[in-house]
């Protein structure tokens, strides 16, 4: 993590636990003043390794129930250059959760989160008649045993501490 050192790698591990921790209890985890841990979280959204803050929503807990996966291949003549009609619909759906381009036979992969299966087939199909998109292939979740909402930061950079050690 190129450009962080000990204290910013404590403070986003603090965040990323409880993005809601106070910059007074930040400061007394990592021994520094209360204002200190705010000018180093201000320059860390600066820097946009802090993209934002969010609640993380049980999905189940409001209706959404199924999870897909799907991999969508556009149809020739449309390559990465010119597709972006094709992913602003896509990412206009309000039940996709990530979209992702992808090497291999495919284009695309998506993450949709829907209440039914039938709203999971109607949004298919919408997807399926996006012009440009030729074909698409879609795993259903049968349960999710990690699903993390954000990366872990580690604390001690092992790399740094190994050339320390020389």
């Amino acid at each position: 993590m190129e450009g962080l050192d000990r204290i910013d790698r404590q403070i986003l591990a603090l965040l990323v636990a409880d993005g809601r921790m106070s910059h007074a209890a930040i400061a007394k985890e990592v021994g520094l003043s209360g204002p200190a841990i705010h000018d180093r979280v201000r320059k860390l959204e600066q820097r946009g390794i802090i993209k934002g803050y969010s609640a993380v929503i049980d999905p189940e807990a409001v209706g959404k129930f199924h999870a897909a996966f799907t991999l969508v291949t556009t149809a020739d003549g449309v390559e990465f250059a010119h597709d972006e009609e094709v992913v602003r619909q896509i990412c206009a759906e309000p039940d996709v959760l990530e979209f992702h381009r992808v090497a291999g036979q495919d284009c695309y992969l998506i993450k949709i989160r829907t209440g039914t299966n039938k709203e999971l087939e109607n949004l298919l199909r919408r997807i399926r008649l996006i012009p440009g998109v030729a074909r698409s292939r879609t795993t259903v979740v049968l349960s999710t045993e990690l699903e993390k909402p954000s990366i872990e930061i580690p604390v001690e950079d092992r790399h740094l501490e190994a050339v320390a050690d020389v």
